[in-house]
């Protein structure tokens, strides 16, 4: 299982491993345009423990709001604390220093998307300013975003089933403006 996308590899390009958020990002990038650079956490390395919360808690209940949004709750504390492993924190950690460098920045985003290409735009999370000590908790909301009551709201809507739902997440060198 590949535990990174960096920018050398062509997974980066396909939509189903990433998400079109990022894919568009490396299309866009390789085409020449200012993207900054980015490496992604592929929607495989963490679908085990997506898994896990569904196993444990099962489907949210149909009974209304405030049920939802206990559930959702309980669904990213779990996702929380389980977190990133150990060996995906150092991988990600030394990705970063090789991206921004020990002592910057990067966005974090998650791309949370269907297993049709049915897009979350919108929805997902995502961080600014996030410095290397804080990359593990911030990959790790941002997968908790796939059980935000927005996305939990969305899946019903459009009738999808959540294990069918997909999160990458991308870490990008922070752009500063000139001005």
């Amino acid at each position: 299982m590949t535990r990174l996308v960096t920018a050398d590899l062509p997974a980066l390009l396909d939509p189903s491993v990433v998400g079109h958020r990022f894919a568009r990002q490396a299309a866009l990038r390789r085409q020449g345009f200012g993207v900054p650079a980015f490496f992604c956490v592929p929607a495989s390395a963490l679908e085990h423990v997506l898994t896990s919360v569904l196993d444990r808690l099962g489907v949210p209940p149909p009974h209304g709001y405030p049920d939802l949004l206990t559930w959702s709750e309980s669904a990213g504390k779990e996702i929380r604390a389980t977190g990133v492993d150990d060996e995906l924190a150092v991988d990600l950690c030394a990705e970063f220093d090789r991206l921004v460098g020990t002592g910057g920045v990067a966005a974090v985003r998650a791309c949370v998307f269907g297993g049709h290409g049915d897009s979350f735009e919108g929805i997902s999370n995502g961080y600014l300013f996030v410095p290397r000590h804080e990359l593990a908790e911030r990959v790790a909301d941002c997968y908790a975003s796939i059980f935000s009551p927005q996305a939990l709201l969305h899946a019903a809507q459009q009738g999808m089933d959540l294990r069918s739902i997909r999160v990458a997440v991308g870490v990008q060198r922070t752009a500063v403006g000139r001005g």
